[in-house]
């Protein structure tokens, strides 16, 4: 029998399709994409009038890197180039007019090769679920030339597959947390999976299928349950996807497709009862965005809950997107033996991820960043 993603368990009701426009991201970004005399601005939070005072003061604070504005140009650099392969005619197209034919089972190899061999780091198939895809377009594109208009709803149904993949972060980087240098590690991560997965789509593409890129600059799906059933890890305490390579370290990039592939198996590797049991980034939480709790019923589905206006609150105070929780994971270390011994070791559930989670704590102690790189420049006092 097929295995099942961890969390279908806890599905208690429906699960509506988002609307990315709801999304805190976008929300903030309407504000600075279309301004507040806007149509789009108008009809927005007229419906939505509880959110305008949040947005209107965040977006007087800090912007991401101003706190480094000598060297805030190399993160922007990265994310400029993201969004120049981020217009529909990039991540969509038309397909070949001839097929080529492959089984299931030989396109999913040849997928999961090709991709990482383009440059992810971790690849996974599963099905796409339609409570993943979005349901109308809300992101910062739908103002520039080359991408779908806010509010145009998504159709992705001819498309019954998704690749998921993984894309490490550098963890010398991640670990200066939540300093500038963090910002660095994202946007280094997030540039390789949208040229990767761009790439991965037009070779679908040209082999007559249809097939769409979804990468940080414009996406139409949920990157993290897709890449949960596509078996490249699960939900974590923290929001994020929880890796057995990686931890936290990894963005994800997706490719849908119509293309017949044979599915990957979706993975249990104990990481519900792991952050059950473990507390860490709760406790290192700057803003404490993190839930303690259990989880709670949120749109059909119990989880643990991130409370993304807190988060995102203390990105706009530190000037960075902070990664202290990324950081902090027992789960986030290098691929030496010992850390992959511990990562197997930690998969198996029992109390014992309690006490593994606690000699965390014992070896490594409080969370400290690490020293910024030399090629950074020192802030004044």
């Amino acid at each position: 029998m097929p295995k099942r993603p961890t969390y279908e368990k806890d599905i208690k009701g429906d699960i509506y399709r988002f609307d990315e426009r709801d999304m805190l991201f976008a929300r903030q970004d309407l504000i600075r994409s279309f301004g507040i005399d806007s149509e789009q601005y108008k009809k927005y939070f007229t419906e939505h009038p509880d959110e305008v005072k949040f947005h209107i003061k965040l977006n007087k604070k800090q912007p991401l890197g101003g706190l480094n504005p000598s060297d805030a140009s190399i993160f922007r650099a990265q994310f400029k180039l993201t969004d120049m392969i981020g217009s529909e005619v990039i991540v969509s197209g038309e397909p070949a007019k001839e097929k080529m034919d492959f089984s299931p089972e030989r396109a999913n190899q040849k997928i999961k090769f090709i991709a990482k061999s383009y440059g992810a780091d971790l690849v996974g198939v599963g099905p796409l679920r339609q409570e993943w895809v979005y349901s109308h377009v809300g992101s910062t594109g739908g103002d520039k030339t080359g991408y779908e208009p806010w509010g145009t709803p998504i159709n992705l149904y001819e498309h019954t597959s998704a690749i998921a993949m993984g894309f490490r972060m550098d963890l010398g980087l991640l670990r200066s947390a939540p300093h500038f240098p963090t910002l660095l590690a994202s946007g280094q991560a997030y540039a390789r999976s949208a040229w990767t997965a761009v790439q991965l789509a037009e070779y679908i593409r040209q082999l007559g299928y249809s097939a769409r890129a979804h990468h940080f600059s414009n996406y139409q799906v949920l990157v993290v349950p897709v890449a949960v059933d596509s078996g490249l890890g699960e939900l974590s305490r923290a929001g994020y996807l929880l890796t057995k390579e990686y931890g936290l370290g990894v963005r994800i990039s997706v490719v849908t497709t119509d293309m017949p592939l044979a599915h990957d198996q979706p993975v249990d590797i104990g990481v519900q009862s792991f952050c059950e049991q473990c507390f860490i980034c709760v406790d290192e939480c700057p803003s404490g965005a993190i839930s303690s709790e259990a989880k709670t019923l949120n749109n059909g589905l119990m989880k643990w809950k991130l409370d993304e206006k807190k988060c995102y609150s203390y990105w706009h105070v530190n000037g960075t997107d902070c990664g202290i929780c990324m950081a902090v994971c027992p789960w986030t270390k290098p691929r030496t033996l010992f850390h992959r011994l511990n990562a197997k070791i930690a998969s198996i559930k029992g109390p014992h991820q309690r006490l593994m989670a606690l000699a965390e704590r014992a070896v490594y102690g409080e969370y400290k960043p690490a020293p910024l790189p030399d090629f950074i420049d020192k802030l004044s006092k």
